[in-house]
């Protein structure tokens, strides 16, 4: 016996063999394993290492980038209000053209004058270093802090006489400064920041006979821009790659950091760049910003090297440890995988035993299948119970899609054995669908805010609930987020119609005065008309919210029933064409509360007139469209204003008038004043200036502002007297005055003219001059005279 099985031992031990060493499981098994156990390792630290080290760079590069805009913002504000101020000093008549005739180093009280306000102009912005008055005709230089000095150079007397002949009145130039220390007679501008600011003197005929000129504060202009002086991180240029503060010139950081932004600026005004520098990683950032036509540039370089240094190591570190792992896994992945596929060669080699029950006696196989089974069975269990936790919220979902109409592709036997599912009775049965909106979040007396709209929908359909199922019975409440509730609730085909819309409005009316007790809110509620078929419950839900629409304005809780809607009262559309005009020119004009009075007037005929809010969101919309097809014919961009928003959808889930009235002003109004006013603001300026000629040409002339704007072109009186104020500071009556009584102040001490002579030259009859004298001198003029006379 013993002879006969030899032979078949001799075989199953040559098939264990193969199955170890030539088996394509075993095989497949081992590279499973070696994947498994080495190449999540790889791809961490491969990873890590491409993608950290990058993002970190795009990261630093996109926080610099974003740091160095809001900086140039800032200083574009700090130097736009400088030149603002500049301007209106310009216009101040001790400036004016008695400085083209007297020597002010006889002239005390005018020179000590000019010194006191050359000393305010200095202390009102801190970036001012210095302020210095030139008068050209007597080649003077005025200081607060300096002095009066006489220009004899005649290269120095040729380069400030160079400023009166530049187009523009207020600009930057960077022609004062100078390598080297001038003769101590003059101001040095050696260690100051490169670029003065200058604003030219005009005269009555246009002329140019002087020049204010705004010296900074080199130090306030470094802790402005945050750059070091000798700093190797940051430098600011113009645009001929000229730096404006001192640098280092001889670090090679700063040359290669400036020409590099040089080279960009060209192309892109503003961005970030890596720069390597002695084996050193930077992110450069640089922005660029215009002062009147001349583009300066800043830049800061910082070393990210440091910053992504850590990051580097670790991914080395790990890739290192990765490959020894690898060298590690192969070998444990060879063990595993024969012992994982021991369990075969065991249950191949028992098939061929000579007692072929052993394998069934020692259960493997069968204990194996048998505890597997168990497991199974027990975690069936387990989720029929989750299932039945879960039910709830599977029940909520299933209503939500219902009534929104994503269960089209199932047929009403299909929804009714879902509906029997989630324990509902749906024999003989009719479906009612009723739709709550709740209104007046935003009350003045209201609990809540505008940010609590899904706080107040949650806690309003909980009180629904509970309402609805001491009532109701069969009912469900669906909460649709946005201030408004469904209720899907079945009344049984025995109770009469007119019975179910009786109890149906009655918890209607419960349901109403419950939350404006609670919750301090209006309730509309509409009810649907009843329905057979589950697969209508989409459509009527839809128009049963479609008709809260025709709620009433006047009334704050209301019950719609679709079943007896009747129009009672006038629902005639009234439109108020008056109101929009009137709002529509407010708005052209830049008048924002004309504007929103104007708007409060449509908004009080509409209410007035129309009774149903659908007939109020119809007028609002016409608005709208009227307000946009107004100022697109007039040019105006304003769709860029709005960065696609869809406005019309943003009005429509308005329900309130006060809500409206307050997108209107938000969306509408402000932004359009806003846009509009900055558009007429540069022509005005320019405007302004022709006027300040036209009165020192015309000021003995009996010339109203109004006459004024009509040699200028400008319709808008109110408009130029605004702008007027804005620009010299003052109005134009008491603008024309002062330069009337300076006007008289030099025929008073020049000539010998009467002082009837002098009222008429300037425009006043001789009483009423001297009270306008005597108010703005503190004496009559005969006095003024005598006093000025006699020094």
């Amino acid at each position: 016996m013993l002879s006969l099985l030899q032979p078949l031992f001799n075989k199953v031990t040559g098939v264990i063999s193969n199955v170890f060493f030539q088996s394509s499981f075993f095989r497949k098994n081992l590279t499973l394993v070696l994947l498994t156990a080495c190449l999540p390792t790889i791809v961490i630290g491969l990873s890590l290492y491409s993608v950290g080290v990058s993002q970190i760079e795009k990261e630093v590069n996109r926080s610099h980038q974003n740091q160095l805009n809001q900086l140039a913002v800032q200083i574009d504000e700090q130097l736009s209000r400088l030149e603002m101020s500049l301007s209106q000093w310009a216009y101040n008549p001790l400036f004016g053209e008695q400085l083209m005739k007297v020597d002010l180093g006889q002239e005390l009280d005018l020179t000590r004058d000019i010194y006191k306000n050359l000393t305010i102009m200095t202390e009102m912005n801190p970036l001012v270093a210095d302020v210095y008055l030139y008068v050209d005709t007597s080649s003077r230089l005025v200081s607060n802090k300096k002095g009066l000095f006489t220009i004899h150079d005649p290269a120095q007397k040729d380069r400030f006489h160079k400023l009166l002949e530049q187009d523009k009145d207020l600009y930057w130039t960077k022609d004062l400064y100078v390598s080297e220390i001038p003769s101590l007679t003059l101001p040095s501008f050696r260690h100051s920041f490169k670029y003065t600011l200058v604003h030219q003197l005009p005269g009555v005929l246009a002329n140019k006979y002087g020049a204010l000129i705004v010296q900074l504060d080199a130090q306030a202009v470094n802790r402005m821009f945050d750059v070091r002086e000798g700093s190797n991180s940051s430098i600011l240029v113009d645009s001929s790659g000229e730096p404006l503060i001192q640098h280092d010139n001889d670090n090679p950081l700063y040359r290669q950091l400036r020409e590099g932004i040089m080279d960009r600026y060209l192309s892109k005004g503003s961005g970030a760049y890596p720069l390597v520098h002695e084996q050193t990683r930077y992110s450069v950032s640089y922005s660029t910003f215009s002062r009147l036509g001349i583009d300066w540039i800043l830049a800061t370089a910082t070393d990210i090297s440091s910053i992504s240094r850590p990051v580097i190591v670790m991914s080395r570190w790990i890739i290192s440890v990765s490959v020894l792992v690898v060298i590690l896994a192969v070998g444990l992945s060879w063990i595993a995988s024969r012992r994982m596929y021991r369990p075969i060669a065991r249950l191949m080699g028992t098939v061929g035993h000579k007692d072929s029950s052993i394998g069934y006696h020692t259960g493997d196989e069968l204990s194996f299948i048998e505890r597997q089974w168990n497991t199974l069975s027990l975690e069936s269990r387990i989720l029929q119970n989750r299932v039945k936790e879960q039910l709830p919220t599977l029940r909520d979902g299933f209503m939500l899609q219902l009534v929104q109409g994503h269960l089209y592709y199932l047929s009403e036997s299909e929804l009714r054995e879902r509906m029997s599912y989630y324990g509902w009775d749906i024999h003989g049965q009719r479906y009612i669908v009723m739709v709550i909106q709740l209104m007046g979040l935003t009350k003045e007396d209201g609990k809540f805010r505008e940010s609590d709209e899904q706080l107040v929908t949650f806690a309003a359909a909980n009180i629904v609930n509970e309402l609805v199922q001491m009532r109701l019975g069969q009912a469900h409440v669906i909460n649709f987020h946005d201030l408004s509730i469904g209720i899907l609730s079945t009344m049984p085909d025995s109770l009469s119609g007119l019975e179910a819309k009786k109890e149906l409005i009655s918890v209607s009316n419960k349901i109403s005065s419950t939350l404006s007790h609670i919750l301090k809110l209006d309730a509309t509620i509409c009810i649907g008309q009843p329905i057979l078929e589950m697969k209508q419950i989409p459509d009527i839900t839809e128009a049963t919210r479609r008709t809260l629409q025709y709620r009433k304005l006047g009334e704050s809780n209301q019950v719609i029933d679709m079943d007896t809607l009747v129009a009672n009262g006038s629902y005639k559309f009234h439109y108020p064409f008056e109101a929009e005009k009137s709002l529509i020119h407010a708005i052209r004009m830049g008048q924002e509360e004309e504007a929103l009075s104007s708007l409060d007037l449509f908004i009080q005929e509409v209410e007035r007139h129309v009774e149903v809010e659908l007939y109020v969101q119809q007028a609002m919309y016409q608005l709208l469209g009227s307000v946009h097809h107004s100022l697109l014919s007039a040019g105006f961009p304003i769709f860029a204003l709005h960065e696609g928003e869809n406005l019309y959808a943003e009005l429509s889930e308005l329900r309130l008038t006060m809500d409206m009235r307050r997108w209107f002003k938000v969306k509408i109004i402000a932004p359009y004043v806003l846009e509009i006013n900055t558009f007429y603001d540069t022509q005005l300026k320019q405007s302004v200036q022709q006027v300040i000629r036209l009165i020192g040409q015309n000021y003995m002339k009996d010339l109203s502002l109004e006459d004024y704007c009509d040699q200028v072109g400008v319709t808008s009186i109110s408009t130029m007297s605004r702008a007027f104020k804005e620009t010299t500071g003052t109005n134009y009556v008491d603008y024309l005055t002062q330069f009337r009584v300076e006007r008289s102040k030099e025929l008073l001490m020049r000539t010998d003219m009467k002082i009837v002579e002098v009222a008429e030259s300037v425009g006043y009859q001789h009483s009423y001059y001297n009270r306008v004298f005597k108010r703005y001198e503190g004496v009559t003029p005969s006095q003024y005279r005598i006093d000025h006379k006699s020094k």
